[in-house]
């Protein structure tokens, strides 16, 4: 009930906030009170939404869960009772008015204040259908405490598919929502979690290997299943089935890059890092000292390898970036993406190296991984160095290549501007805050007379984090510094482009690539002119010097030029 409320209140804070920017849009226009109304309308909607689905699934869990003493629930009856006698009656007559408002007026249904609340209704009963589908299952696997879940489940489960119906209608099947996104988001890491220890207790059982785990708790079994079947169904609904008929837009490649692409591949090099530590800890460690305590994490390592690189290679299939000739934009961020995954890797382990050796100069006995040995701390290191060092290594090199063939293309991507100075400002922010760090640390031996190798010891973190910030910086800066170079000997012209002439989508891209300018293309229908001339148009551009021009070709194929204020 209090996670309901916490929730409630961040959503109406969210539509609070979207009705604000409605109402401070610039430019000076007369509001008609909508924007006010939708707030405390769709506000009302999802707080009764809240309370009739708790009166409702609290009334319906005491009726499932028979066996349970009496006075369990006495203390909540009158509330349950409440909230479903009052919350549903309510519910029914403001979303019965909501729906004559948007039958009636055609922009109700596209306003921010309806698209909020079908988010949040959304995103928090699939959060706690997920929970419920985990608890029941748990249920019928012999898990105690769990039979009155199966009201929530059936309360909530029913609350997220009629709104998923609802929003199927309003905006079309074809268009991942923001709902659609948080739930496919929600599911594919609750199915891959359960995925990964169903495999790794799985593995545990064939290898022989034991998991310490509470003795009344679920067994690691029973978790895995739990979970996989919680999260798989809200994937399913919300990507897997209806993925082919989806518009490939921003919010599209936002999932399948970020979420599937670089969250499957950073879950296979942390299970590859895990795996190659401990076997070589194993190797390294003599018989005498040998436990099966040391491999405890294998059989894990192993299910995070294979669940990672299994949802990497699905997304990877589905984004179809196997054509190494066509480097459109979406394969450059796939590019410069998992080059980032792995340039993570390789920095958190240069970091543990750093981190060993300064334990060595320190003379201490605290290791950083493992516990007991130091050599713990170097194999972290370079497993993550071998495993993220790689990654990064072939990604970056299919980068530069596309840089050889293009060089002011490539260089002037989007892609590569965001990895590049994001790479940068991170390694400058993290070095700055563990500099702030390390002296604050090494000052407080110093007034307290303790300075020492302690004091090595103890900004050894903050030493590692600022060499390998330093190093990962300044590669970079060398790499912005070029393209910086190179894109500063290319004419430019106005920053906003309009061209009225012959059909020719080609001429867009390339204008854009010679001058840097947003580049756009209307068709002339009243005559037939002559093919653009981009060389032409890059000699007419960099001689003007207003932000914004209109560029019209006539039937002889002459260029005029019309200076016009920015939109």
């Amino acid at each position: 009930m209090v996670g309901s409320l916490v929730l409630a209140l961040v959503v109406i804070a969210l539509v609070a906030w979207g009705g604000r920017r409605a109402l401070s849009h610039s430019g000076p226009r007369v509001s008609d009170g909508s924007s006010i109304r939708r707030f405390f309308t769709y506000a009302v909607l999802f707080a009764l939404l809240m309370v009739a689905g708790s009166g409702v699934a609290g009334l319906l869990g005491r009726v499932i869960d028979v066996g349970q003493p009496t006075e369990v629930f006495d203390d909540m009856l009158a509330q349950q009772t409440a909230f479903a006698v009052v919350g549903v009656p309510l519910y029914v007559v403001v979303a019965a008015w909501t729906r004559g408002r948007i039958r009636s007026d055609v922009t109700e249904a596209r306003s921010r204040g309806f698209a909020l609340y079908l988010t949040a209704a959304s995103v928090v009963s699939i959060v706690l259908t997920v929970e419920a589908v985990q608890a029941t299952v748990g249920w019928a696997l012999g898990v105690p405490h769990g039979s009155a879940q199966f009201a929530e489940l059936v309360v909530w489960g029913g609350v997220w598919l009629v709104h998923r119906w609802i929003e199927r209608r309003v905006v079309g099947p074809d268009v991942l929502t923001w709902a659609g996104f948080l739930g496919s988001a929600i599911g594919l890491g609750v199915a891959a979690a359960g995925a990964v220890m169903l495999v790794g207790d799985l593995l545990g059982r064939v290898l022989g290997i034991p998991t310490t785990q509470a003795a009344d708790a679920p067994s690691m079994l029973q978790l895995g299943v739990m979970t996989l079947v919680a999260g798989l169904p809200v994937w399913a609904v919300c990507w897997a089935v209806p993925a082919r008929r989806f518009q490939r837009d921003t919010l599209w490649h936002v999932q399948v890059l970020l979420v599937g692409v670089a969250g499957g591949l950073l879950t296979a090099v942390v299970g590859a890092s895990v795996l190659l530590d401990r076997l070589v800890v194993w190797l390294v460690t003599g018989t005498e000292e040998r436990s099966a305590t040391q491999l405890e994490a294998l059989p894990w390592a192993i299910g995070a390898l294979v669940v990672g690189g299994a949802v990497w290679a699905y997304h990877r299939a589905v984004l179809r970036v196997t054509d190494e000739t066509a480097r459109t934009e979406v394969r450059r961020a796939y590019d410069y993406l998992l080059a980032g995954v792995g340039l993570v890797a390789a920095a958190v382990g240069l970091v543990l190296m750093i981190v060993a050796g300064i334990e060595g100069l320190a003379g201490t006995e605290v290791a950083l991984v493992g516990g007991g040995d130091p050599l713990d701390t170097v194999i972290a290191a370079a497993t993550l160095l071998a495993v993220g060092g790689p990654v990064w290594w072939v990604f970056w090199r299919r980068v530069e290549r596309a840089v050889q063939v293009d060089p002011v293309g490539e260089r002037r991507s989007g892609s590569r501007r965001v990895y590049v100075l994001l790479v940068f400002g991170v390694a400058g922010v993290s070095a700055v805050a563990a500099l702030l760090t390390g002296v604050v640390t090494a000052l407080q031996d110093v007034f307290a007379g303790t300075l020492g190798p302690q004091t090595l010891q103890a900004v050894r973190y903050p030493l590692g984090i600022i060499v390998t910030s330093g190093l990962v910086a300044a590669y970079h800066w060398t790499v912005l510094r070029a393209d910086r170079g190179v894109l500063g000997e290319q004419q430019h012209g106005p920053r906003y482009v309009l061209l009225v002439g012959p059909s020719d989508p080609d001429v867009v891209r390339a204008v854009h690539g010679r001058t840097g300018g947003s580049v756009h293309l209307l068709a002339r229908t009243d005559t037939e002119a002559e093919p653009w001339s981009v060389d032409d148009l890059t000699e007419v551009l960099a001689g003007l010097p207003g932000p914004a021009v209109v560029v019209l070709a006539d039937e002889n194929g002459e260029l005029h030029t019309i200076p016009v204020t920015p939109p």
